[in-house]
C-alpha cells in the first residue's frame, strides 16, 4: 500500500532560450536502479539525481533548423546499464546520447567560509551521498521510414515500432537488424496458445501503438492502434518473425497504453473510458484471463468520474506492490482537474488526488509519471512544471513478518511511522492522526538512502532498518541509534533477505558479503555495539531473497526456490564481554522450484499452524507447532503441509489474487497462546506430492485440548484473513464444533474450513481478529495558508496528512454464515463478539444491508435472507434497538418490507414500554406516525411522553414534544399516511439519524446568553449515536448519574414560551407537560422540576404566574394544581434530600451565650453536652401561666374572623426569664462559598438529649440581624456547619429567582431557609413582595415559620435559632405592610388531610422517591452507613424517613410548652 505524505516538491527546469515558453514535459523515465531520472520536454533533456533532487546535466535544442529537420522530442528510453539514452521525435528520427558519469568527481561541492560563524557544524549539512558529474553527448541520429510510436530497450538493442506497421530491432550503435523486422499484419493472433485457430490482422494500417517487455510472461505486451491488446510470444529468444504468435486480450477493444507487473505476472491496460484492466496468463492453455477492471473513485465527488477521459499513461512499481496512472481530460466536456491515482497490485485504490481538491479552472494536465527508488517518490510532469511527491508504504511489503503487527507500521525513504497503541489512543484528542515518527540517523542514511527494510520486535521496544549496505537499530524508548563503528564492515554487508529481531535482544540479518559474494545469516546482540566480533554467522548455500521468523524458527527462501527452516538457540558467551551467541540447526528443507516461475514472484512467506483434529489427534508438523507453510506466489496463496510418511502433500491453492494475509498463529505458536486459549487443530490430508522434502518432524510440544473446552472465539483466532485487492477481503474460517456433541459432528459432513468473501470500504493494513476491526490508513489533503513572498500576501499550499481509519466486519461474517445456512456457527460467532462495544452496531449493519439489498431488488429472490436475519437478531436482547435504529436509517419505502418480517411496529412499541427501552420506543413512534392512524400514533406518543417524564428521560420527552410540534395540522389530521406503494425503485442511502444520547439528560443547563430574548429557545443539540452494549443506567432524582453533574447556567430574564400548538398532538403534549409540572410541585420535587424546566424548555414562569393570578382573583376556588405548600416540614426534608444539602448544627458562639444566661456553669462546647446540661437546668423551672387574648386570623378562603388563642406568660414570681438580645458578630467574615462536606452533620451522642426550647419567635428583634450573608446565621447555626456543593448552591439560586419572579412567597421562604441566607430573605420578602403575593400568602408563611419551629424542636435543633431570626424579619415586614395582626388558620379538613398525608399515609410523598432517589441516597449519604447490615442508623436524610417522623403538635401553642414537651419525650437532632 503506497500513499502520499507531506507536500510535493516543485522543481524548476532551466530554460535554454530566454524567450522560450514554459516547459512542456513529454516523458519522465528512471534508469534501472532508479537513482537517475531523465526528463524530456519538447526541446530539452534533463538528467536529475533522485536524492537529493539535483540537476546533473541538461541538453537543449536551440537551432531552429534542427527543430524543423529533427522535430520535437517525444519519448526517452534508458539503456539498462545507464550509459546511453534514446529519444524519439515526431519527425521519423531517433536521437541517441551517451551519458558520461564520473563517480570519482562530485558535483555541488560546498566550501566552508573562513568565518567560524558560517561554517557547517551539523552532520546534516554535509551531503555524503554520491553526486557524480554527468555529461550528455549526442552520438547517433537514426533515420526511420515513419514516425516511431514506442521503443522497448534491452541490453544490446531496442525494439522500435513505427506508424507504418513495421517493427525493427535496432542496436545501440544505430544498426537496424533487417532479418528480425516484422509487420503487425503478418503476426498470427489467437485467443490461446494451444487449441484455437490463429488469424492475421486484416487491416494493413494497423500498427503497434505501445509495447512493454514482459520476460516472465514470455514476450511483449502490446497495444494496437485500433485499441486491441495482446501478448506477443515466441519460442525463439530473438523473436524471429516466423516464430511470433499473438494472444488476444479478450474484451479489450479500447486500450490506450500498457505496462507489466513482473511480480504478480499481470499485464495492465489503460482504456479510453478511463478504466484500468489487468490480465494474467491461464496456465492450462496460455490464454489471457481478465483479473480485474477498475476505475478511479472519488468519495466526495462522484460526478467528477463522469468527466473522466482516457488513461494517458500507466506505470507499475518495480517491486510490483502497486501501480499508478494519469488521465487525460475528456474532450468536449468541462475540463477535469489533473488526475493521478495509485492502486494496489490487484486494483484496490489507495490514493486519488481528487479527494478533497477544490475544483478550479486548471488548463494543464499530467503528461508524464514515473516512480522513484523503492516507490518512495512519484515524479509527475505537467505542461508547465515538474514535481516530486513523497510517498510512504507499509513495512510489510519487504518484511513479511510485519504483516501480523497489531499496530500500523509505515516507512518512507528516511523515516518509520508507528501508530499509537490501542490502549493509549484515548489519551489523544485526535488518535487517528497521531503517529510516532522515528527519523533514521543521518550518519547511516547519508550513504545508504533509501530505506528498504524495517522491522520491530513484538513489544515495540526496538526498531531495526536497513538500506543498501549494513543496518542500524534504535531503542524506541530513548531514540538512540546504533550503527557499525567500522565503515568497512557496514559496506561489506549487503542486505538481500530482510532484517528481524528475535527474542527481543538479537538482530537477524540475511545478506551477502560484498568481499566474498557469499550469502549468510547473521545475528548481532543488541546489548553490544554493532561489530563483526560479536556476530553469529551462518553460511547459506544460495543467495536469499526473503526471511520470516516465528518463535524460535527462522525460514529463509533463496533464489533456488528452496525454503530452509532453522531452529535458533541462544546461549551466553562467557568472558569479560559476555554477550548472546546464536546457534542454528536445520530442521526442514522444502524445495518448491516446480511451482515457482521465478524467485521474484514470491510475494510473502509464512509459517503457521492450520491443521486441527476435532478428536484431539496429533498432526504431523515440520517442526514443533509448525504444520503449514503459506507461500504467496504471484497472488496465489499455496499451502505446504507434511504427510505422516515425511513427504509433502500436493500443494493446494486456497485463494487467488492475494496481496496480503493475516493469521494470528503466524507470529505466536500454539503453545504460547495456549495459556489463554488452547485450541486443537484440524489436519488436512492429501496424498501424493511432486515436491520433495529432506527432513520432517512430527513432534509437538503441547497436547491439544479437548474440543469441549474450546471457546467460540476460535472461529476468529484461527481464521486466515486474505486481502484480494479490488475483489475485497476473504476469510478462511474453521468451523469449530464448539460445545456441541462430537458424536453428532462426526455424523454430519461439514467442511473443516470455509471461505467467506466480503467487502470493506477501506484497504486494511492491520486485521484485529479479537476486536473484529480492520485498520487502514488514508492520506487526506490539507490546505495550509502561509505568507507569500510577494508583498506579504497569503497563499495556500497543499500537503497530505496520514490518518488511520477503522471498520467493523463482524456483520459481514454473520451474513455470509446465514446465507450458507450455518446459523449455529453464526450464533457461536456472535456469542464470542457480544462483549465488543460495537456489537449492537454490527447487528444494525447486518439488518440494514440485507434489507436494502432485498427490498430494492428488481427481481424476486427465491430464498430471501431477511427472515433468517431477523430470526437471528431476535436471539439477542438488542433486537428492539436494532430494528428501531435500522428503521430510522432506512428509506420510508422499505418500512413495509421490514415490519412484515419483524412484526407490527405497534407491538414492538408496546414491548419497548414494558422493557423500559424508551429510546427505542421513541423511534417506533416515528414509524407509527407514518404507518398507523392518527389516533393510534397520538395515543402512543402521549404514553411515551408520560413514561419518559416518570423515568426522568428528559431528552426523550423533549424530542417527542419537538416532534409533535413540528407536525403540521394538515399532516396529523390526514386519515391515511402510508409510504409509496413500490419499494423496487433505486433508492439513495439517507444520512444516518442519531438516537438521543442518554448522557444528555444529566445536564441541568439553560443558556444564560439568551436572557432578554422573549420566547427564546435553546439551541438544538445533536445527539450522538449510542453504540453501548447495555442501556444507559436509570437516572436519579437530579436527572442523571450521581457523578459528573454539570453546573447550571440560566438567564432568568429570558422567558421560555412553548410553541403555539398547531395540531392536536402538540396540544395534548402541552397538557401533559403542565400536569407533570404541577405533579412535581405538589410533591415537592423541585430538583426534578428544575431539570424538567431546563431540558424541555417549558414555560414554567408563565404557568406559575397565570396560576398565581387565578388564585388571587378567585380565592375561593379550589384546585389540586395549587402550588401553595401543604406540609412545610415534608417540603424542607425533601429539599435536603434532593439537593444533598446537610442539616444545620448549633453554633458554638450561641452556646456560649446560652451558658452566660444560665449562669457561670462549665459545660462542653459540643451540642451533645449542651443538651444534657440544659435538661438538668430546666428541671427547677416551673411551668408558666397561661393567658387568653383575641387575634384576627385569615382562613384559606380569605375570610377574617376573631378567635381566642392561648398564649404563655412566664410567672415572674417563680422564675426570671431574660430576653436574649442578638448582637452583630464582630470578626472575620465567613467565606461566601459553601463548604462541600459529605459527612454526617451530627454526632450520635447528640441523639439522647433534648434541646433547649428557644424564646418565642415573636419576641426577637430582627433589626439586630443586619450584616453579611452568612455572618449572623453562622453565629446561630455554626461556622463549621456544612452546606451543599457549588452546583447545588447554583441550582437553589436559579430556582429561587424563578419563584421570586412569580411571587411564590412560600417557596421563597423555604429556599432562603435551606440556604441559611438571611440577607437573601430580606431582599426577597419585603413589603413589595407581600403586596404582589397577597396578605393571605404572607400570613401563611408566618404560620409556616411557627410550624417549622415546632418541627425543629423535635427534629433539628440547628433550625431553631435560624427560624427565630427569620420570624423576626417576617414580623418587621408584617408591621411595615400593615398586616401584623393577621394570622393564618388552616381549615380543619385541610389540616387533618395534611396530618394524615404526613404521618399516616407516606406513600403519596414517597411515590416518586421510590423511582429515582435510591441512587441519589447511595451517592450522597455516608459511605460507612451504606455498608451497615442490620446496624442502627444514626440518621437518615432521605425524604421518606423524614416524612415518616413528621408529627404535628396542635395542642402546643408556645415555645415554653414546646420545651416542656421536648423534655418529656426527648428530641432527636438531624
Amino acid at each position: 500500500m503506497f500513499i502520499p505524505n507531506d507536500r510535493p516538491s516543485v522543481l524548476q527546469l532551466p530554460k535554454h532560450e530566454k524567450d522560450s515558453t514554459a516547459a512542456d514535459i513529454k516523458s519522465i523515465v528512471a534508469n534501472r536502479d532508479r537513482r537517475l531520472i531523465a526528463v524530456a520536454t519538447n526541446d530539452a533533456i534533463y538528467i536529475w539525481l533522485a536524492n537529493p533532487q539535483l540537476l546533473l546535466c541538461s541538453v537543449g535544442v536551440i537551432d531552429a533548423n534542427f527543430k524543423e529537420t529533427r522535430g520535437e522530442l517525444k519519448e526517452i528510453y534508458w539503456k539498462p546499464d545507464s550509459t546511453s539514452i534514446a529519444v524519439t521525435t515526431n519527425q521519423c528520427k531517433i536521437l541517441i546520447y551517451n551519458l558520461d558519469l564520473r563517480d570519482d568527481e562530485q558535483c555541488y561541492n560546498f566550501t566552508d567560509s573562513a568565518d567560524p560563524y558560517f561554517q557547517r557544524n551539523s552532520p546534516e549539512l554535509f551531503i555524503k551521498g554520491s553526486r557524480p558529474t554527468a555529461h550528455l553527448h549526442p552520438t547517433i541520429i537514426i533515420n526511420l521510414a515513419d514516425i516511431p510510436t514506442c521503443c522497448v530497450p534491452s541490453r544490446d538493442e531496442f525494439l522500435v515500432c513505427l506508424q507504418n506497421g513495421f517493427t525493427h530491432h535496432v542496436t545501440w550503435t544505430g544498426e537496424i537488424i533487417a532479418s528480425l523486422s516484422f509487420r503487425a499484419s503478418s503476426i498470427p493472433f489467437s485467443v490461446d496458445q494451444l487449441q484455437s485457430k490463429s488469424e492475421n490482422i486484416t487491416s494493413k494500417s494497423t500498427y503497434i501503438f505501445d509495447a512493454v517487455y514482459a520476460p516472465l510472461l514470455g514476450g511483449f505486451a502490446i497495444v494496437l492502434s485500433d485499441g486491441q491488446g495482446a501478448l506477443l510470444t515466441s519460442n525463439d529468444p530473438n523473436f524471429a518473425p516466423n516464430a511470433i504468435l499473438g494472444v488476444w486480450a479478450p474484451n479489450m477493444k479500447d486500450a490506450t497504453c500498457c505496462d507489466v507487473n513482473h511480480k504478480f505476472l499481470l499485464i495492465l491496460f489503460g482504456c479510453k473510458n478511463g478504466d484500468v484492466c489487468a490480465y494474467n496468463i491461464d496456465e492450462l492453455n496460455g490464454s489471457l484471463v481478465q483479473s480485474f477492471r477498475v476505475a478511479p473513485k472519488v468519495t466526495n465527488g462522484p460526478d467528477l468520474t463522469n468527466r473522466l477521459g482516457p488513461v494517458h499513461r500507466i506505470t507499475a512499481l518495480a517491486n510490483g506492490y502497486g501501480f499508478g496512472a494519469i488521465w487525460s481530460p475528456l474532450s468536449g466536456a468541462h475540463a477535469l482537474p489533473r488526475l493521478v491515482a495509485v492502486f494496489t497490485s490487484f486494483g484496490a485504490q489507495s490514493f486519488c488526488n481528487l479527494e478533497g481538491v477544490v475544483e478550479e479552472d486548471q488548463n494543464d494536465r499530467y503528461t508524464a509519471i514515473e516512480w522513484g527508488p523503492e516507490g518512495f517518490q512519484l515524479w509527475l510532469g505537467t505542461e508547465n512544471e515538474l514535481m516530486m511527491q513523497p510517498f510512504v508504504r507499509s513495512a510489510s511489503c519487504s518484511s513479511p513478518a510485519m504483516e501480523h503487527c497489531d499496530r500500523a507500521v509505515l516507512m518512507s525513504d528516511s523515516q518509520v511511522l508507528i501508530s499509537a497503541a490501542r490502549d493509549r489512543e484515548a489519551e489523544a484528542c485526535a488518535p487517528h492522526s497521531v503517529w510516532d515518527h522515528i527519523t533514521v540517523t543521518h550518519e547511516y542514511l547519508s550513504s545508504n538512502w533509501p530505506l528498504r527494510y524495517a522491522s520491530t520486535d513484538r513489544n515495540y521496544k526496538h526498531l531495526v532498518v536497513a538500506g543498501d549496505q549494513g543496518m542500524a537499530y534504535c531503542s524506541l524508548s530513548n531514540r538512540r541509534w546504533k550503527i557499525f563503528g567500522n565503515e568497512t564492515q557496514e559496506k561489506n554487508l549487503l542486505v538481500t533477505g530482510g532484517v528481524f529481531i528475535w527474542n527481543d535482544d538479537v538482530i537477524g540479518v540475511v545478506g551477502v558479503a560484498a568481499d566474498t559474494d557469499k550469502s549468510h545469516l547473521s545475528f548481532y546482540p543488541i546489548s553490544q555495539r554493532l561489530d563483526s566480533r560479536y556476530a553469529s554467522v551462518v553460511d547459506l548455500e544460495h543467495k536469499s531473497v526473503m526471511s520470516v521468523l516465528r518463535d524460535d524458527v527462522c525460514a529463509v527462501f533463496d533464489i533456488s526456490a528452496q525454503i530452509t527452516l532453522y531452529k535458533l538457540t541462544a546461549h551466553l558467551e562467557t568472558g569479560r564481554d559476555a554477550f548472546t551467541k546464536v546457534s542454528t540447526e536445520i530442521v526442514t528443507v522444502i524445495r518448491i522450484n516446480e511451482i515457482v516461475p521465478h524467485p521474484t514472484c514470491i510475494v510473502s512467506l509464512q509459517m503457521t499452524q492450520l491443521n486441527l483434529d476435532v478428536r484431539g489427534k496429533l498432526s504431523p508438523a515440520f517442526y514443533s507447532s509448525i504444520d503449514t507453510v503459506l507461500v504467496n506466489i504471484s497472488g496465489r496463496l499455496i499451502t505446504l503441509s507434511v504427510n505422516e510418511d515425511g513427504k509433502l502433500h500436493q500443494p493446494m491453492v486456497i485463494a487467488s489474487y492475494v496481496e496480503k494475509m493475516w493469521h494470528d498463529r503466524c507470529q505466536v505458536s500454539q503453545s504460547t497462546q495456549s495459556q489463554n486459549q488452547d485450541l486443537p487443530w484440524k489436519n488436512h490430508r492429501r496424498n501424493g506430492s511432486n515436491v520433495s522434502i529432506q527432513s520432517v518432524s512430527t513432534s509437538t510440544t503441547s497436547e491439544p485440548s479437548s474440543p469441549m473446552n474450546q471457546s467460540c472465539s476460535s472461529h476468529l483466532s484461527n481464521a486466515l484473513w486474505i486481502a484480494c485487492g479490488a475483489k475485497g477481503i476473504k476469510v478462511w474460517m474453521p468451523l469449530v464444533p464448539g460445545k456441541r456433541n462430537l458424536a453428532t459432528q462426526e455424523m454430519t459432513f461439514i467442511a473443516k474450513r470455509i471461505m467467506l468473501p466480503f467487502e470493506l470500504d477501506i484497504y486494511p493494513i492491520v486485521i484485529s481478529a479479537k476486536d473484529c476491526l480492520a485498520m487502514g490508513v488514508e492520506s487526506q489533503l490539507q490546505h495550509v495558508a502561509r505568507a507569500s513572498r510577494n508583498q506579504g500576501q497569503m497563499e495556500s499550499i497543499t500537503m497530505y496528512g496520514l490518518h488511520r481509519n477503522s471498520e467493523v466486519f463482524v456483520h459481514h461474517l454473520l451474513r455470509q454464515l446465514l446465507k450458507r445456512n450455518l446459523g449455529v456457527f453464526a450464533l457461536e460467532l456472535a456469542g464470542a463478539c457480544r462483549s465488543l462495544p460495537h456489537f449492537t452496531h454490527a447487528l444494525e449493519l447486518l439488518l440494514h444491508g440485507v434489507l436494502e439489498e432485498e427490498a430494492t431488488s428488481s427481481e424476486p429472490i427465491p430464498d430471501p435472507l431477511l427472515p433468517r436475519c431477523v430470526a437471528f437478531i431476535h436471539e439477542f436482547p438488542e433486537f428492539l434497538k436494532t430494528v428501531a435504529h435500522c428503521a430510522r436509517k432506512t428509506e420510508l419505502a422499505l418500512w413495509r418490507t421490514l415490519f412484515d418480517v419483524t412484526g407490527s411496529p405497534n407491538a414492538l412499541f408496546e414491548e419497548c414500554l414494558q422493557l423500559k427501552q424508551l429510546e427505542n420506543a421513541a423511534s417506533f413512534v416515528i414509524v407509527l406516525q407514518n404507518l398507523e392512524t392518527t389516533e393510534v400514533s397520538m395515543d402512543q406518543a402521549a404514553r411515551l411522553v408520560k413514561e419518559a417524564l416518570e423515568e426522568k428521560k428528559w431528552t426523550i420527552a423533549k424530542e417527542m414534544v419537538r416532534f409533535a410540534r413540528s407536525i403540521g395540522s394538515e399532516d396529523i389530521d390526514a386519515f391515511f399516511r402510508t409510504p409509496p406503494p413500490s419499494a423496487k425503485t433505486s433508492l439513495s442511502r439517507r444520512p444516518t439519524v442519531s438516537s438521543p444520547s442518554a448522557d444528555s439528560s444529566t445536564e441541568f443547563v439553560i443558556n444564560r446568553f439568551q436572557a432578554g430574548a422573549a420566547g427564546g429557545r435553546l439551541n438544538k443539540v445533536r445527539h450522538s449515536q449510542s453504540t453501548e452494549q447495555k442501556d444507559a443506567p436509570r437516572k436519579d432524582s437530579i436527572g442523571g448519574s450521581s457523578k459528573d453533574k454539570m453546573a447550571l447556567s440560566w438567564g432568568l430574564s429570558g422567558e421560555l414560551s412553548p410553541q403555539l400548538a398547531t395540531n392536536r398532538l402538540a396540544a395534548k403534549m402541552t397538557s401533559i407537560l403542565e400536569d407533570h409540572a404541577w405533579h412535581l410541585l405538589n410533591n415537592y420535587w423541585l430538583l426534578d422540576l428544575g431539570f424538567f424546566w431546563s431540558e424541555l424548555q417549558f414555560d414554567l414562569l408563565g404557568l406559575l404566574e397565570t396560576r398565581r393570578k387565578q388564585i388571587s382573583l378567585s380565592p375561593k376556588t379550589t384546585n389540586e394544581n395549587c402550588f401553595l405548600i401543604e406540609d412545610f416540614a415534608l417540603a424542607l426534608t425533601r429539599l435536603h434530600a434532593q439537593f444533598s444539602w446537610p442539616y444545620p448544627l448549633i453554633g458554638s458562639q450561641f452556646v456560649h451565650q446560652i451558658e452566660k444566661k444560665l449562669g457561670n456553669i462549665r459545660v462542653s462546647q459540643s451540642t451533645a453536652s449542651l443538651n444534657g446540661l440544659l435538661n438538668d437546668s430546666l428541671d427547677n423551672i416551673k411551668k408558666p401561666k397561661a393567658r387568653k387574648l383575641e387575634r384576627t386570623v385569615v382562613d384559606l378562603n380569605g375570610a377574617r374572623s376573631r378567635i381566642r388563642e392561648t398564649d404563655i406568660e412566664a410567672s415572674e414570681e417563680d422564675v426570671e426569664i431574660q430576653e436574649a438580645v442578638l448582637e452583630r458578630v464582630r470578626g472575620s467574615a465567613v467565606e461566601l462559598a459553601p463548604v462541600i462536606d459529605r459527612s454526617p452533620s451530627t454526632s450520635s451522642s447528640m441523639n439522647h438529649h433534648a434541646p433547649l426550647a428557644p424564646p418565642s419567635p415573636s419576641s426577637c428583634d430582627s433589626r439586630s440581624l443586619a450584616g453579611d450573608c452568612y455572618q449572623n446565621t453562622d453565629f446561630l447555626v455554626g461556622e463549621k456547619s456544612s452546606r451543599g456543593n457549588l452546583q447545588s448552591s447554583h441550582q437553589l439560586e436559579l430556582l429561587l429567582s424563578l419563584f421570586s419572579q412569580t411571587a411564590t412567597i412560600d417557596w421563597i421562604f423555604l429556599f432562603c431557609l435551606l440556604s441559611r441566607d438571611e440577607r437573601k430573605l430580606r431582599q426577597e420578602i419585603n413589603v413589595s413582595m407581600v403586596r404582589r403575593a397577597g396578605e393571605k400568602s404572607f400570613a401563611r408563611v408566618r404560620f409556616a415559620c411557627s410550624e417549622l419551629s415546632r418541627w425543629a424542636v423535635e427534629k433539628c435543633c440547628g433550625y431553631v435559632a435560624l427560624l427565630q431570626a427569620f420570624d423576626a424579619h417576617l414580623a418587621v415586614v408584617a408591621e411595615q405592610a400593615g398586616c401584623a395582626d393577621l394570622k393564618f388558620s388552616p381549615d380543619n379538613e385541610n389540616r387533618k388531610a395534611s396530618q394524615k398525608t404526613s404521618a399516616d399515609d407516606p406513600k403519596r410523598g414517597r411515590r416518586r422517591a421510590d423511582s429515582g432517589s435510591s441512587k441519589l441516597n447511595n451517592s450522597f449519604s455516608n459511605p460507612k452507613l451504606n455498608g451497615m447490615n442490620g446496624g442502627r442508623r444514626e440518621r437518615s436524610r432521605s425524604a421518606d424517613r423524614a416524612h415518616k417522623s413528621v408529627k404535628r403538635y396542635d395542642d402546643v401553642v408556645c415555645a415554653e410548652d414546646a420545651l416542656e414537651k421536648a423534655n418529656e419525650e426527648g428530641c432527636s437532632i438531624m
